[in-house]
């Protein structure tokens, strides 16, 4: 069976630190045959068309091609790499992201294995790197979860024929979503794509500002346009796609809406509930555990007071008996007199 062909095609917007490593993984490719078109889409940064023209240095030139033209934006940049290549397959690669060395031939081993004209691409799970860990283990082909989510990255390998009879990219949709937009559209022709089950390609999250955030703080307006592009096949679905919500949120145990429209989980309120009783039940304890201090308290008050009675009494009895025996040492002429004194005083005290 003869190699797969494939067109690399990288848009490069102010990465040129990153470009040669994306080509080098992209020329790395085994078991198959790939030419790469670097579109350096009007990078302004100073630096990043003379990384490009130095691959042309580092690499074959006649596997690197570069081509430099003012910014069109991520969607226009693929479709003119896309227009530069004559082989069967096309893969689209960001200037910031790397595949591994047998992303192609495994990708096409994947589209002739299902022995169907409409399987229109392969796609893989990718695995992040740098600021960001993991894999994103991307689901198996469904055209109507399609329609809510977007299924993959636009890391993948499409036909070249099929690309170019729905249309390439809509160049107008700069600010994100094009990938899924492009998904939607060859669905509605009919197409199909089929995953792989293997991390062959690795997003590099080098930064918060990157363009899946800043897509992801307007996805409702990006969502609206994927919905106007496509209204027919959305309305046809409109029954099939409210069931499939209602059946995610419930599998999220999400079966209410709060008044800010936030899903609220019954897991959720269980736990809130239970941390409520919980909480009852600790505050009747501290309770009860405050009314016996308070008991003992009052308890160690009572003994204190009557500690302190029998104190002066003990007290009063041993200064009366010191007097009494300073009135036994005076005269007898004293005596008398100190003696009447004594007995008005302990009628005072007493009473």
């Amino acid at each position: 069976m003869p190699l797969p062909r494939a067109t690399i095609i990288i848009p490069c917007y102010n990465h040129g630190r990153f470009i040669a490593e994306a080509v080098e993984s992209a020329l790395a490719q085994t078991e198959a045959i790939v030419r790469v078109v670097v579109i350096d889409d009007g990078s302004d940064d100073g630096s990043t068309p003379a990384a490009c023209d130095a691959l042309l240095d580092r690499f074959e030139p006649d596997r690197v091609e570069v081509i430099h033209q003012p910014n069109t934006g991520l969607p226009g940049a693929r479709n003119r790499g896309a227009a530069e290549a004559r082989t069967a397959y096309l893969a689209f690669l960001d200037a910031d992201d790397t595949i591994a060395p047998s992303f192609v031939a495994t990708l096409a081993a994947a589209i002739e294995a299902a022995d169907d004209p409409k399987v229109s691409h392969a796609y893989c799970q990718e695995t992040l790197t740098d600021r960001a860990h993991g894999t994103w283990r991307v689901p198996e082909w469904d055209p109507e979860l399609l329609l809510i989510t977007n299924l993959h990255p636009v890391t993948c390998l499409v036909k070249r024929e099929v690309f170019e009879r729905v249309g390439g990219f809509d160049a107008t949709m700069t600010q994100g979503y094009e990938d899924w937009e492009c998904w939607v559209r060859l669905s509605a022709h009919g197409y199909r794509g089929v995953r792989v089950a293997e991390p062959l390609f690795f997003w590099r999250r080098h930064s918060q500002e990157t363009m899946i955030h800043d897509a992801v703080t307007r996805h409702d307006a990006l969502y609206s346009q994927i919905i106007d592009r496509h209204r027919d096949l959305y309305d046809r679905s409109f029954e099939a796609l409210a069931r499939r919500c209602n059946s995610m949120l419930r599998a999220f145990d999400c079966n209410w809406i709060d008044e800010t429209g936030t899903p609220i989980p019954l897991q959720y309120l269980q736990k809130k509930t239970a941390e409520a009783h919980g909480l009852e039940r600790d505050l009747h304890a501290v309770r009860q555990e405050l009314t016996g201090v308070r008991e003992h308290a009052e308890s160690c008050s009572k003994r204190c007071q009557a500690v302190r009675a029998e104190y002066e009494s003990m007290a009063g009895v041993r200064l009366h008996r010191r007097v009494r025996r300073l009135v036994d040492a005076m005269p007898s002429f004293l005596r008398t007199p100190a003696l009447a004194v004594l007995r008005v005083v302990k009628r005072v005290v007493a009473g």
